[in-house]
């Protein structure tokens, strides 16, 4: 039996109605909250499969519709056309690709990009310690691949082209010396040091990616010591081709071997894994001649190296070089690779990069006249490359000769009269832009 009254009935039954509404009230907080954070992760999932997709350059209309910037959707659904019969193949050069997929630099250029670091081969020449000379070298052929981290191509060279570069301190030639396959090749030199490159490029088309196989050997050679050092090249990958916002991995193993000495060294250069992880990061070991380890290497080949031996860690590179154009992400030094005065201009043969027209024109941003030229001179070396085939005549690189190596292997040697030639130009003043 209940002994409560009325009156506290009433006041039992008023407190339980404002409980209730109390609770409703805080409950429909707590779905709003929920709500908001849902909104907010769905969001920016939908945003990064956007990215993903290729669809971060979605533009929304007034009707509040999405919709893709036409013109990126139809340049990558042409360049889908050309590709998708490709899947497999090696593609450096059975097709000709458009232009707005090029930066108006040719790969001669791209081998001199990374002279922008040659302070450490002058240091990778003077240093008083031989494992730290390796260890500098190391880090000039690291850096080199940042300069390789931009998205867009550069120009094959035709064969037969050259370009030079001149700093007060060293001077650079670069020739194609092949066209199938497509190889470069260069001969830098400073009173310390001398320095050969050679590259040749396969690809292999896998739907959406490139990979990139570089073939040939670098060889370093060093005038107070004497020192002959050479080395490999990585493998690199140009990802989502086709969709998704495009970004270049390198990865692989560089093995470098001083002929002179005996010491080697090993640097293994980590592959991205899914969402990025490890990528540019790599590790390294330089063993002296009986094989123990001198000193080990390390870092991101995209910023710094540190050395290392026993607790002490020396960071001996870090990346420094301010984009200065933020339309073709170019430091300086890459800006200046095309730099010409009007009496530069006039003196330089006509076989070197920078009077190529599809690379001026794409400069200037003139992407008709860029592409319009660009098979102007892709269908005049097919008919020279026919003409030389018809008449059975062997082509000969006018600078660089291939030769054995003495420890059995080959390279490019520089073997013209190129610069002696370029002195007796009248007026012939080199640009000094090396820095």
């Amino acid at each position: 039996v209940s002994c409560r009254t009325s009156s506290q009935l009433q006041f039992e039954r008023s407190r339980q109605q404002s409980w209730s509404k109390s609770s409703f009230n805080q409950n429909l907080r707590s779905i709003s909250v929920a709500k908001n954070v849902m909104a907010g992760y769905f969001s920016g999932m939908y945003n990064s499969v956007k990215n993903y997709m290729g669809w971060d350059n979605l533009e929304t209309v007034s009707s509040g519709e999405e919709v893709r910037q036409e013109t990126n959707v139809e340049e990558r659904k042409g360049l889908f056309k050309q590709l998708s019969s490709l899947v497999g193949k090696d593609i450096t050069s059975s097709i000709s690709l458009p232009v707005w997929i090029f930066e108006p630099l040719s790969f001669l250029q791209i081998l001199c990009d990374p002279m922008q670091y040659a302070e450490l081969l002058d240091k990778a020449s003077d240093d008083p310690d031989a494992a730290m000379r390796l260890a500098y070298l190391i880090a000039f052929v690291i850096a080199g691949h940042n300069c390789a981290i931009r998205t867009k191509k550069p120009f094959n060279p035709i064969l037969g082209e050259t370009f030079e570069f001149v700093s007060s301190d060293w001077e650079f030639l670069g020739e194609q010396v092949s066209h199938h396959p497509p190889v470069g090749v260069a001969e830098a030199r400073s009173k310390k040091w001398r320095l050969l490159l050679e590259m040749g490029l396969r690809t292999k088309f896998t739907g959406n990616a490139s990979d990139v196989f570089v073939d040939g050997s670098n060889h370093f050679y060093t005038a107070s010591t004497n020192e002959h050092i050479s080395w490999n090249h990585l493998n690199s990958c140009a990802h989502n081709v086709l969709i998704g916002g495009m970004w270049v991995d390198h990865f692989g193993q560089l093995k470098f071997v001083n002929h002179s000495n005996k010491l080697t060294a090993t640097v293994d250069v980590t592959k991205a894994g899914w969402l990025g992880v490890g990528r540019y990061q790599f590790t390294g070991t330089i063993f002296g001649a009986d094989g123990e380890t001198l000193l080990n290497v390390s870092g991101m080949w995209n910023d710094h190296m540190d050395v290392s031996k026993s607790q002490d860690k020396t960071r001996i590179w870090t990346q420094n070089a301010p984009i200065v154009n933020t339309r073709w992400n170019w430091p300086e030094f890459t800006e200046n690779l095309n730099a010409m005065s009007e009496e530069y201009e006039k003196s330089l043969p006509p076989t070197d990069s920078r009077l190529r027209g599809d690379r001026r024109a794409l400069q200037l941003e003139d992407n008709a006249t860029a592409g319009s030229e660009k098979n102007r001179l892709e269908e005049k070396q097919r008919g020279e490359r026919k003409a030389r085939e018809a008449q059975k005549i062997e082509y000969h690189p006018r600078n660089f000769k291939k030769m054995e190596d003495e420890e059995g292997g080959s390279k490019w040697e520089y073997c013209g009269n190129y610069w002696e030639e370029r002195s007796k130009i009248p007026g012939a003043k080199f640009l000094d832009l090396g820095k």
